[in-house]
């Protein structure tokens, strides 16, 4: 009976140690990070990178997915570029065989790199705000951002109701965005009144505003809109509007609104409102999670864009535990599209086209930070 008691706990210490090894040797589920990482929006690149990289620990830490594989972080520079998004997503696809990807962080890159994964790999966009990014996406491709449609049906609101104004004035990133972004914006204002005074275009690579700006206040506008998709150039922005000498109202567009930003815009950015997905003072115990972690491990402080790459990774994890496959992207892609998942900023669900669904918050820059506004 002793020899047999020994060869049995011998016999399940080798099936033990045989499942461990089993599942040290399975495969890490590879996720593509597609975002700028160098360039104009290079800031914006590496917060949305951390805010994944702060959630990866997280799922890693509880186990990772499907009992016990491990998430792994693969990053790559699109330079703000739309030729850079579609090599890098083609390199992840054909050379590094990542198993899905997260990318679109602007819409420029989204609206080009939608056709490079087409039909071949599952992909989930993050701030992009242009409608055509799933409008005319494809069936394994969602957006977790609002459409700029969506955003300005909700902002012009608060703006029509609440800032008194009548007359506005746009200064506008010249991309597929910016000028959907400024066509919105003057029809949903100028239906409840407000005077739309002019509009002027910058480029992506534009340091020095002051000619545009100062047009502008020459208009004399009650409020100025500003379109910014990175924090560099929406600083400077902020910081030129007071230079020449405007006194009215500032408004920041959807979306782009980060401590650093803040930081550098200094005393022209109080008292602006702006509206994102991210309400900074929220209690979720799983949005505190992800900000408790992120401080951990990075210095910059958490944001909105750190967040929604936070929430793609979420999103993934449990959808494929729940679908039970990786690869498999039809079932995965039903899998997403067919439930209600509960994350850090809230509960999301996509509509058939895979467009994201879930609450847009008014915030407002009081005392030099950013506080949700009821």
């Amino acid at each position: 009976m002793r020899l047999q008691s020994i060869l049995a706990a011998t016999t399940a210490a080798f099936i033990a140690a045989g499942t461990m090894a089993v599942h040290a040797q399975e495969e890490p589920v590879r996720i593509a990070a597609i975002a700028p990482l160098s360039g104009p929006g290079a800031f914006d690149g590496q917060l949305a990178v951390e805010g994944m990289e702060a959630m990866v620990a997280i799922v890693n830490e509880n186990g990772g997915v499907l009992d016990g594989r491990m998430l792994e972080l693969v990053t790559y520079d699109d330079k703000g570029s739309p030729e850079e998004g579609v090599s890098a997503a083609k390199r992840a696809i054909e050379q590094d065989d990542v198993d899905v990807i997260v990318g679109g962080w602007f819409s420029s890159v989204a609206l080009t790199m939608k056709e490079v994964t087409r039909d071949r790999i599952l992909t989930i966009m993050t701030t992009s705000q242009h409608p055509d990014t799933t409008r005319e996406g494809h069936d394994w491709l969602f957006r977790l951002n609002a459409t700029s449609t969506m955003m300005s049906g909700a902002y012009s609101q608060f703006i029509c109701d609440r800032m008194d104004l009548e007359s506005i004035a746009f200064i506008t990133i010249n991309d597929d965005y910016g000028r959907l972004e400024v066509e919105n914006y003057e029809k949903l204002l100028s239906e409840c009144g407000i005077e739309v005074l002019g509009n002027e275009y910058y480029n992506k690579d534009d340091a020095d505003f002051t000619t545009a700006l100062t047009k502008l206040r020459a208009a004399n506008p009650d409020a100025i809109y500003v379109s910014a998709i990175n924090t560099a150039q929406g600083a400077t922005i902020y910081r030129q509007i007071r230079q020449v000498g405007y006194r009215g109202t500032t408004i920041a567009s959807a979306g782009n609104m980060n401590p650093k930003l803040v930081e550098l815009s200094g005393p022209a950015l109080e008292g602006v409102y702006s509206v994102s997905l991210f309400a900074p003072d929220s209690q979720d115990p799983e949005l505190l999670a992800w900000v408790a972690k992120y401080d951990e491990m990075f210095d910059n402080e958490p944001s909105f864009i750190g967040s929604i790459g936070a929430q793609s990774i979420e999103v993934l994890a449990e959808a494929i535990d729940a679908a039970g496959t990786v690869r498999d992207y039809g079932e995965l892609a039903e899998t997403i599209r067919g439930n209600e998942w509960d994350t850090l900023l809230g509960n999301v669900t996509f509509d058939d086209i895979g467009q994201a669904e879930q609450n847009i918050y008014l915030i407002q820059i009081q005392d030099g930070k950013i506080a949700s506004v009821n």
